[in-house]
């Protein structure tokens, strides 16, 4: 079960924190996220995601307002909904307690998906909760990318997995070659597969499996392209395979799933499909 609100908010909040994690998309305009250690401003294209028990408020000046989608979920709800990749990298801690990235280039892709999340209570057993889950995911998934991406202080080995995951992104299509992993940056089979799971949260196999299968999601909502190339590039040898692991991720097979988001998202697909080529996203599917 999750909570989900869109909402225009321009008066001030009072001081408070919640059990749940809250995932804040800025759709327009500006103001302030106050925590107790830190503060982030509300931007278009902005996406925040604050832990439970953080102390909170959302602040705006005279003429300020922040046009907002909000999705409040368990740390129950996230390890029984999303990938274990996913959860291990939302729920590290941050030192502000909350987690920020700005996403200006994938606007358009994060309001597609957004307005397929149903406002209110949205319970597991409604018919359109695999499809709600499934774009909950796929946001979660271009938070985490981005936040990867953006770098952040680490233990030892941090900076050599952050390298090993940049590089498994961008040869998804690839098979997973363990040793050859390994001996490109230098380390022992055994000291990638313990260190790259301790970072990741993941074995590379799992990382590779979510990656895959989280980029096709995001092709199959963004392009037109057939199923079965779509499965080819995101890294199936097998369409039998990609069903099954889509089907077993998103609750609907990639037919349903892009034909709710045609109904759902309309004329916001179309947008994402006119800006050219997307930048990957993340996926998954072992061959």
């Amino acid at each position: 079960m999750f909570w989900s609100f869109s909402l225009t908010l321009a008066e001030s909040t009072a001081w408070h924190a919640h059990d749940v994690y809250e995932f804040v998309l800025c759709r327009s305009g500006s103001g302030l996220l106050l925590l107790d250690h830190g503060e982030v401003a509300l931007e278009e294209g902005r996406s925040v995601l604050v832990a439970p028990r953080v102390r909170h408020r959302y602040v705006f000046g005279r003429s300020e307002a922040a046009g907002l989608k909000v999705v409040c979920l368990t740390q129950g709800d996230m390890a029984t909904q999303l990938s274990p990749t996913q959860v291990a990298a939302l729920v590290t801690p941050q030192p502000t307690g909350c987690s920020v990235v700005d996403h200006h280039a994938d606007a358009a892709r994060l309001w597609a998906m957004a307005d397929m999340i149903p406002d209110g209570i949205g319970r597991d057993e409604g018919t359109d909760a695999p499809v709600a889950w499934g774009a909950i995911g796929l946001l979660l998934a271009f938070h985490v990318r981005d936040m990867q991406a953006g770098g952040d202080a680490g233990t030892r080995h941090h900076d050599v997995m952050r390298g090993v995951r940049g590089w498994l992104d961008a040869h998804l299509a690839q098979p997973v070659d363990l040793d050859g992993l390994a001996a490109r940056f230098g380390l022992s089979r055994s000291l990638l597969t313990r260190e790259f799971r301790r970072h990741a949260g993941a074995s590379v196999v799992e990382y590779v499996n979510t990656r895959r299968l989280e980029k096709a999601g995001g092709e199959l909502a963004e392009s037109d392209r057939g199923i079965a190339e779509v499965a080819l590039r995101c890294g199936f040898a097998s369409l039998p395979n990609f069903y099954r692991r889509f089907r077993a991720l998103y609750g609907v097979t990639p037919a349903e799933f892009r034909r709710v988001v045609a109904e759902n998202a309309g004329g916001a697909v179309e947008m994402v499909r006119g800006t050219g080529s997307a930048r990957e996203s993340t996926g998954a599917g072992a061959r």
